[in-house]
């Protein structure tokens, strides 16, 4: 079997049925604790009407809430590990994000601590990514991030992409960057390698969704074709998430 590859724009700007078309895996924010969610409430009904729209191919990764993510554990961070393990439950996803904001500097103290909130996270199918801001050097980052088991989130125009066999891939459009041309994308499919399996590509630029088709045709013009999310994919196991009822919710 080749690398699969997952596709994904910056956020939903249509209907999930036409991203769906379009795209085949989708980052899910979760609220900050005490907040109103969004537009589209995130009851576990809600998302699990998600995961029927969409084909059993598709993918979402559930984004860990701002308060959990600081790493400093307290009630709103509690409501916020729960939220989105409740959340990855019902969307059957693949993929946990965590991401770290500046004040996580790489001091032991924040490591021993990613390193518990990690062990919060299943250790099945589930890939649990971690994309740390400020002064975190890639190479630091990449080590800590194999010792605890997670997958380190970088941006391959800028940085090395960490071995393993799974990559997720941050692509912004940064000054006259603004979007990724067919060379561009060419070698970033070249640092990837062949020798994954599977590729996550979040594409935060105007021009995502042209950006998608010129990702897809290169990979399928490549030695060791990808399979572009198209392959059976192993969905995590149940998670034993204490929660209340839709009807509470």
């Amino acid at each position: 079997m080749g690398r699969r590859l997952h596709i994904a724009a910056k956020q939903l700007s249509s209907s999930l049925s036409a991203y769906s078309k379009r795209f085949d895996f989708l980052e899910v924010s979760m609220p900050a604790s005490g907040h109103e969610a969004s537009p589209t409430p995130f009851t576990r009904s809600a998302l699990r009407r998600w995961r029927k729209q969409v084909p059993p191919h598709f993918e979402f990764g559930v984004v860990v809430g701002p308060t959990a993510s600081t790493l400093k554990v307290s009630p709103a961070f509690e409501d916020e590990v729960t939220a989105a393990l409740t959340s990855a439950a019902a969307l059957e996803a693949r993929c946990i994000i965590l991401r770290t904001p500046r004040e996580v500097t790489p001091s032991a103290l924040n490591i021993d601590r990613l390193g518990k909130l990690r062990d919060r996270f299943p250790r099945d199918v589930t890939n649990v990514i971690w994309e740390p801001q400020g002064v975190w050097e890639t190479d630091a980052a990449a080590v800590v991030a194999k010792k605890l088991g997670l997958v380190l989130a970088v941006d391959p125009s800028r940085d090395p992409v960490p071995a393993g066999p799974v990559a997720y891939l941050r692509l912004r459009a940064l000054g006259e960057t603004r979007s990724f041309g067919p060379s561009a994308l060419q070698r970033i499919l070249e640092s990837v390698g062949a020798q994954r399996r599977d590729v996550y590509f979040v594409f935060e630029t105007s021009s995502a969704l042209s950006e998608c088709k010129a990702l897809r045709r290169l990979a399928q013009e490549a030695p060791g074709r990808s399979e572009g999310g198209m392959a059976r994919l192993v969905r995590p196991r149940a998670l034993a998430v204490k929660v209340k009822d839709d009807e509470q919710e």
